[in-house]
């Protein structure tokens, strides 16, 4: 066990190039449109836990149109590109 922390310790050291490069290339392009359809698919499932609307989050995302925004963050996480980011 102790073996498989020091390899995720190593692995966080990654430069934000590397991270960026894996990000555009296609298994990066494959990951980010998982994480957007994930985000997209979960906001009403989330909304609809039961204790979440009684909490000042619950409240404030259901007051600005939290899903709303979720969406347009997944959407923007799934189209994102380098030369984009860099302008």
């Amino acid at each position: 066990m102790n073996t498989h922390i020091t390899e995720i310790a190593e692995r966080l050291h990654a430069s934000t190039d590397d991270v960026l490069g894996f990000l555009e290339s296609p298994a990066g392009k494959r990951l980010r449109k998982v994480v957007a359809t994930g985000l997209i698919v979960s906001v009403p499932l989330v909304m609809r836990i039961p204790g979440l609307r009684k909490t000042f989050v619950g409240r404030a995302v259901e007051m600005v149109g939290g899903a709303a925004l979720v969406i347009k963050l997944a959407e923007l996480i799934r189209d994102w590109e380098r030369e984009q980011a860099a302008a």
